[in-house]
């Protein structure tokens, strides 16, 4: 009787095993210059910096939940790419460019801002602010810097927090450059990164090209295509470099 039990408590056990849902996956898919379309575990939809259609990209068909705008610039906040009705959230406040608070909750991602610099030198003020969003997930943080002009200071490090994924520009002219984001890398030490605004053959703007940043590394997978699924962390750092296509 109680080999009987045993065989048919392993069986369901099978069952069980075998109709469970695969694990929740994080999907991140770029469509150029700083535009991501973030998918969390439980279906939250966020948007960062949509771009305006002058800029050169395929404009992109996306409902998000909620559209994030790091800085008031043509190619990070064309709020009309979105369809549905999102929450818009501005880091910078339109009329004074001030920093705004960002603190959501959106499903299972906690939504906060941290403000800092578009420009290189507190005395060339003439590109405002930035604003970095960042995606507070169960067991992950998500960190897009939006156009960060200059590396992080010890106190932004500190409220960004412990990063795992990085959307980090490495094109220069309006931004820092590839050593300057390998600064950036080192100060928050994320397991993934994802290089995002630098010149590509759809792009009408003069940024530098990808090649400068990923030169020499070997820690570099390109992706086929414009998405890319995170089940778990890897063990050492990855560079992933996507397709906008």
């Amino acid at each position: 009787m109680k080999k009987c039990f045993g065989v048919f408590a392993a069986l369901i056990l099978a069952v069980i095993i075998s109709t469970a849902p695969a694990q929740a996956q994080l999907k991140v898919q770029w469509f150029g210059q700083a535009c991501f379309l973030i998918t969390s575990p439980a279906g939250a939809k966020i948007l960062i910096d949509p771009f305006g259609p002058d800029l050169g990209y395929p404009m992109p068909s996306v409902s998000p939940d909620v559209v994030l705008i790091s800085h008031e610039h043509f190619d990070h906040n064309y709020v009309k790419t979105a369809q549905g009705n999102p929450k818009i959230i501005h880091g910078l406040d339109p009329a004074t460019q001030d920093w705004n608070v960002v603190d959501e909750k959106v499903k299972d991602v906690h939504i906060y801002g941290v403000g800092v610099y578009h420009f290189e030198k507190e005395s060339d003020s003439k590109r405002g602010k930035d604003m970095v969003m960042v995606l507070e997930l169960p067991g992950m943080r998500v960190a897009h810097v939006g156009d960060l002009g200059r590396p992080l200071t010890l106190e932004q490090v500190k409220k960004i927090g412990a990063v795992d994924v990085l959307l980090v520009p490495v094109g220069s002219v309006y931004t820092i450059d590839a050593s300057g984001a390998d600064r950036v890398i080192k100060q928050l030490n994320p397991k993934i990164i994802f290089p995002m605004h630098y010149k590509t053959q759809a792009l009408k703007l003069g940024l530098d090209p990808l090649d400068k940043f990923i030169a020499e590394k070997k820690n570099v997978t390109t992706v086929t295509g414009n998405e890319y699924l995170i089940d778990k962390l890897p063990a050492k750092q990855q560079i992933i470099v996507l397709d906008y296509k």
